[in-house]
């Protein structure tokens, strides 16, 4: 049971998932993870909004360019008309022009304050050349033109940009602050929230793994909320409901086998104390024990022999083929009649019916489930198999015996179960015959289910698989 729990706990997750520890984890991983969205939001909108504003300056600054050109009258420029008429804020704008006309003198005119804003000390950006830091007047876009011997270079200031791009810094700043504050509120209570569940299903599930008395009966509280909880809850509860029935198949399995093998044990041991005993004045008793014995031990070997087959087949492949099963039927039924105190009757189509499975399973199988229903039904009533070819071949194998009851049908292909009625000891066998058709048939992709034979008995039936739909199963398996 230990080990049950000690799986269920690593297969679900459980040690991700334990305490106030991981509770801080997933608040801070929700935490971070909205911090890391807002950042990339703002950074986003705030490089979105700076080249906006940034690519609006540089419009301003030809748009500066145009007017200026449109106010040079007789070779000079009108700073007055430039002014009133220029579309920008010429305040913080500042206007150099050179004129180099031919046969002309070269002059060079400045707006208001651009001379002492030229000789300001100036640092040039790395990547963007254009944009320039003057000292004392801030941040500024230079843009220059050369048109019919008039050069004009215009400085365009980029504070109003700086300070909204500033505003903007500010405001995902703040933000952040608030988002990540909201966030590890929200998160730590959703993170309880779900931790809680969780650790309540670890909780119970450490309280199973270290008692002391198990009943292979336990479950685990499901709690109703949140969904993905109760689901897993519920999950976990099969999975321990069929791995505790897998334990007491276990443990009945080991019981059982230790009856069937204690009891021709203590027949043999009480043989061998009889002749040790009697030997010697009553010779006679020598050779009935030992016939008792041969008997007795070919019985243990029958059922160690079918122990491991068992265990082999556990983890066994076996090669299959397309086989005429009307032929495998005959040379059983041929081969097995004499075994059998039933008459032996075949019901076979006329074509032959096709199918995928290895040959000796198949023989295996038939002569498990004969062998089975001669050992349980009356020497007088036939027993019959028949052959059929659609939807899908199929062989059934019913006698007239003594049937098993609904609440046996679905046990009856496990280890050692024999149903109350086959429990005589005048009825020889290890129940195991049954066990190992189910895994041959498994092996070959075959089923096998029991049904009532009527008016009394019961039918057998093996469904195989057709040769075309085998290979489009393991066409479809190699594909995935």
């Amino acid at each position: 049971m230990k080990k049950i729990m000690s799986a269920i706990k690593t297969n679900f997750l459980f040690k991700n998932f334990q305490g106030h520890s991981n509770a801080a984890q997933i608040t801070r991983t929700f935490t971070w993870m909205m911090l890391l969205i807002v950042l990339i939001t703002g950074t986003s909108i705030a490089t979105v909004v700076g080249y906006r504003l940034t690519r609006s300056r540089m419009d301003d600054a030809e748009t500066l360019i145009k007017s200026l050109k449109r106010s040079v009258i007789d070779d000079k420029p009108d700073w007055h008309q430039w002014s009133v008429n220029s579309p920008i804020n010429t305040e913080n704008t500042y206007v150099i022009v050179h004129t180099r006309l031919p046969q002309r003198a070269k002059h060079v005119f400045y707006s208001n304050d651009a001379q002492d804003f030229l000789k300001a000390r100036e640092w040039t950006a790395p990547i963007f050349t254009a944009v320039r830091y003057r000292e004392g007047f801030g941040l500024f876009y230079r843009s220059s033109y050369d048109a019919n011997h008039i050069y004009y270079e215009t400085w365009t200031s980029l504070d109003d940009v700086l300070h909204v791009f500033t505003l903007v810094i500010k405001d995902l700043l703040l933000t952040l602050v608030v988002c990540g504050l909201l966030g590890y509120f929200i998160a730590s209570r959703l993170a309880r929230r779900l931790n809680q569940p969780l650790a309540t299903l670890t909780n119970a599930a450490k309280k199973v793994n270290h008692a002391s008395n198990i009943t292979y009966h336990e479950v685990l509280p499901v709690p109703a909320h949140p969904d993905e909880v109760h689901d897993l809850g519920t999950e976990i509860n099969l999975l321990l409901k069929s791995l505790n029935e897998q334990a007491l198949r276990d443990h009945q399995f080991v019981s059982d086998a230790s009856h069937e093998l204690r009891t021709p044990l203590t027949a043999i041991r009480g043989h061998i104390s009889l002749i040790n005993r009697h030997a010697a004045d009553h010779p006679e008793v020598v050779p009935r024990s030992l016939k008792a014995i041969d008997h007795e031990s070919a019985r243990m070997q029958s059922l160690v022999e079918s122990l491991l087959r068992l265990s082999r087949m556990d983890h066994a492949t076996v090669t299959t083929q397309t086989i005429n099963v009307n032929l495998v039927v005959q040379e059983v039924a041929a081969n097995y009649q004499s075994n059998l105190a039933q008459p032996l009757n075949l019901a076979l189509p006329k074509s032959p019916v096709m199918a995928q499975f290895n040959s000796d399973n198949l023989q295996q199988i038939l002569i498990a489930l004969l062998n089975n229903a001669g050992k349980y039904s009356p020497a007088d009533q036939p027993i019959t198999i028949t052959v059929s070819a659609s939807p899908q071949p199929t062989i059934a194998i019913a006698d007239h015996g003594m049937g098993i009851p609904d609440d046996s049908k679905a046990n009856v292909f496990e280890r050692f179960y024999r149903v109350d009625q086959a429990r005589s000891q005048t009825i020889p066998g290890t129940g195991l015959g049954l066990a190992i058709v189910a895994r041959l048939a498994d092996l070959n992709h075959a089923q096998i289910k029991l049904t009532d034979n009527q008016p009394k008995g019961s039918i057998f039936t093996l469904s195989l698989a057709r040769p075309l739909d085998f290979t489009t199963k393991k066409d479809k398996k190699r594909k995935k």
